[in-house]
């Protein structure tokens, strides 16, 4: 088969063929139809993720593809960016065969964090949330999660076209981040901050209400911003740190997660679908990932 690997940290993908995947017991081999990028992904491949994977590595930790005649979704470490991956049949997750496989692509991890993390800030309905980062793909399926959960959303993103996919999606509320802090003043501040950009801690913490919650989920913006525990103190404010990965290995969050989303899912809750690249193309995808302006989900096809 063909796959994109890993040599070295921080260099390029080589493709090359490898031998098939032989499952071991309690797998299945995906016929892998399109994987979904994420950031982690491209952390991944500069050694700069919270797990380490030694050189040479096939990326891609989500991967969409048929077995046993119909569509399931993986989540795995890496190994996505191939033909086709050995997995656990008991992570295989069931999507709508009316998704097609770019949509498909775009939904186990940007939905499954935003629905768990909202869950890890116990979000109540009529609250507020800050949405950051809110055209991407984590951005909008958290829009429409908290819709869909009955809070209100305060959208953010830096381009203003982003804005208006997330109002189109459902916020009620869009602004970018230079008007952030006058924006969410004039609303009281808001109940719970999703936090992807990393480096302004300080003024995510600003925003909040007394009481508020901010879910720490990355650091898209390269920075890891120290934080004073006394701004916490002054409003009762708690920062809770949110990572999928492990989070996946726990069946009854996944589970009731899943029996959230995947009833909405294309209906209400419609993953959004950026740009598509050929397998081929899969280094011009990542320099895309890269691309601050990009919008929804980056999809390999193969």
């Amino acid at each position: 088969m063909k796959a994109w690997v890993q040599e070295r940290l921080r260099g390029p993908m080589a493709l090359k063929d490898l031998p098939d995947p032989v499952p071991g017991p309690g797998e299945a081999v995906l016929e892998v139809e399109a994987v979904g990028l994420n950031f982690a992904d491209h952390l991944l491949r500069l050694g700069g993720y919270l797990t380490r994977v030694h050189p040479p590595f096939v990326p891609g930790m989500e991967a969409v593809g048929r077995v046993w005649g119909r569509r399931y979704a993986a989540l795995v470490g890496h190994g996505a960016l191939a033909e086709k991956v050995a997995v656990p049949e008991a992570d295989l997750l069931p999507v709508p065969e009316g998704l097609s496989p770019e949509e498909a692509a775009a939904f186990p991890i940007s939905f499954l964090t935003a629905y768990l993390a909202l869950g890890r800030a116990e979000a109540r309905p009529g609250e507020w949330v800050l949405v950051q980062a809110a055209g991407g793909a984590l951005g909008t399926a958290a829009v429409q999660v908290a819709r869909a959960l009955g809070l209100r959303v305060l959208a953010a993103a830096s381009r203003p076209e982003n804005l208006a996919l997330a109002q189109g999606l459902g916020a009620e509320e869009g602004v970018t981040y230079e008007e952030l802090p006058k924006k969410a003043k004039a609303l009281g501040g808001v109940d719970i901050v999703l936090e992807v950009r990393g480096k302004d801690l300080e003024e995510s913490l600003s925003l909040l209400r007394p009481g508020g919650r901010l879910v720490y989920i990355g650091a898209a913006e390269g920075e890891v911003a120290p934080l004073n525990p006394l701004r916490l103190m002054r409003k009762n404010l708690a920062v809770l740190g949110f990572w999928l990965a492990p989070l996946l290995r726990e069946r009854t969050p996944v589970e009731e997660a899943l029996a959230f989303l995947l009833p909405r899912l294309g209906g209400e809750l419609k993953p959004v679908v950026g740009a598509v690249f050929p397998f081929l193309e899969a280094e011009r995808a990542f320099q895309a990932l890269l691309d601050r302006g990009h919008r929804g989900k980056i999809v390999v096809r193969l």
